[in-house]
């Protein structure tokens, strides 16, 4: 732990150039508030350092004399040493719950992990999609700039039109915003994605993964089938075994410890004709409590309607896990399919389409404005596609998150068992 928080002090010398992974990584080290969660496991390991321990033990002092009376000085002074011990188990009990505990804090910070992850490899696309949506905004308004140009020369020469000039020009401003407004995207979201790393707002940050390596990567990860617990899963099955525990509890307390003690006792009395005689004793004191009136009842109905509770919502979780994995399948395979179509079918159309229309318009059987409009589709195309195939890389990213297969997330703390995991 102490060399987790030395980590995050310390961001990684690689933290401006970052792969998709790179920047799990950094993200796992450096961000803020997974640093402030992990110190959830050493409060719970402060716990458990205290559960299950004896009471300390008593040392109870008293005297009696009758010097008020002025007596002949008899009196009774009486030293004793008790120690409560529980006539039943609730101190295992106790230990067992707060291991359950440490145990559900490791599994908080892993479940804070795979949320971290999933955030991080979002952003990341997000950044690159808005980053090729304003290079195609940017590379449409120098075509559009360029046959603007051309449009002008050809009209001063009496060629063309009004129309075609105007056209460019205001073709060119359009790309001009839309370009704008995708850095502008692209700068915000980079900003989110350094909080994510914890880093600075004014820290170098460069993605060098490309959108089509990201999916490959994200792709080659979805096929993983090694079964495994999603955190906040194994936190739900502890929550099941706490419940059973804490009714286990309830029982074991409707019997308080028995006091245990052992007493010496000094008497001082007056024993004719002798006079005053000083007597020693040594006993034992043994105090046992009756569960008359107090049997916990109350708190065992209500710790075991807990337990039901938490064994429903673990079939939920379970079911919702399930469901949630099935549907990010579904996304990820229809996206995947529309990318397939676009790269077979619609890139070539419209890049032969374009190629035509240039041609054509070289040897004067295009007008300037038709060249227009087939490139400001074509750019249009291309950018809706950088949406295609980021909304794939988010449908594999949510598939992964759902599943709980990242490699720094999945199978946590293999080590440990919980009567309730189904094997």
């Amino acid at each position: 732990m102490v060399t987790a928080v030395l980590l995050v002090a310390a961001p990684p010398a690689s933290a401006a150039e970052l792969s998709l992974e790179g920047a799990v990584q950094a993200a796992l080290m450096g961000n803020r508030d997974l640093a402030a969660a992990r110190f959830a496991v050493k409060k719970a390991e402060g716990r458990l350092r205290q559960a299950g321990l004896l009471p300390n033990p008593e040392i109870e002092f008293e005297g009696f004399s009758d010097f008020v009376s002025g007596g002949d000085g008899e009196g009774e002074f009486t030293i004793g040493l008790h120690q409560t011990l529980p006539l039943t188990a609730r101190l295992s009990i106790s230990r067992e719950i707060s291991r359950v505990g440490v145990a559900e804090a490791l599994r908080e910070v892993r479940n804070h992990e795979r949320l971290l992850v999933a955030r991080v490899q979002e952003l990341y696309v997000r950044v690159l999609v808005a980053q090729r949506r304003e290079t195609a905004g940017r590379q449409a308004r120098i075509d559009a700039g360029a046959l603007g140009k051309l449009a002008t020369e050809r009209l001063a020469a009496g060629q063309g039109s009004l129309a075609e000039s105007a056209l460019a020009r205001v073709d060119e401003q359009r790309w001009l915003t839309s370009s704008t407004a995708a850095a502008t995207e692209a700068e915000r979201l980079r900003l989110e994605l350094k909080t994510a790393l914890g880093l600075p707002s004014e820290a170098p940050l460069q993605l060098t993964q490309s959108l089509e390596a990201v999916v490959e990567t994200l792709r080659a990860r979805s096929y993983r089938t090694r079964p495994s617990y999603r955190p906040d899963v194994e936190l739900a099955l502890l929550a099941l075994d706490r419940a059973g525990a804490e009714t286990r509890l309830a029982k074991a307390t409707a019997w308080e410890g028995i006091r245990v003690g052992v007493e010496y006792l000094q008497d001082r009395g007056v024993d004719e004709p002798a006079g005053i005689d000083t007597g020693h004793f040594l006993g034992v004191k043994v105090s046992l409590p009756l569960p008359v009136w107090d049997r916990k009842t109350g708190e065992i109905q209500a710790n075991q309607a807990a337990e039901e509770q938490r064994a429903a919502q673990v079939r939920a979780l379970e079911l919702q896990v399930a469901n949630g994995i099935a549907a990010a399948q579904r996304r990820a395979a229809l996206y995947d399919d529309q990318w397939q179509v676009f790269g077979r079918a619609t890139q070539p159309v419209i890049d032969g389409a374009e190629q035509d229309m240039a041609k054509g318009f070289e040897e004067g059987r295009v007008e300037a404005r038709d060249l227009l409009f087939v490139r400001a589709q074509n750019a249009s195309l291309r950018a809706e596609s950088a949406d295609i195939l980021g909304n794939l890389a988010l449908a594999l990213i949510e598939l992964e998150a759902v599943a709980g297969t990242h490699p720094s997330i999945a199978a946590p703390y293999l080590e440990e068992t919980h009567p309730h995991r189904r094997k």
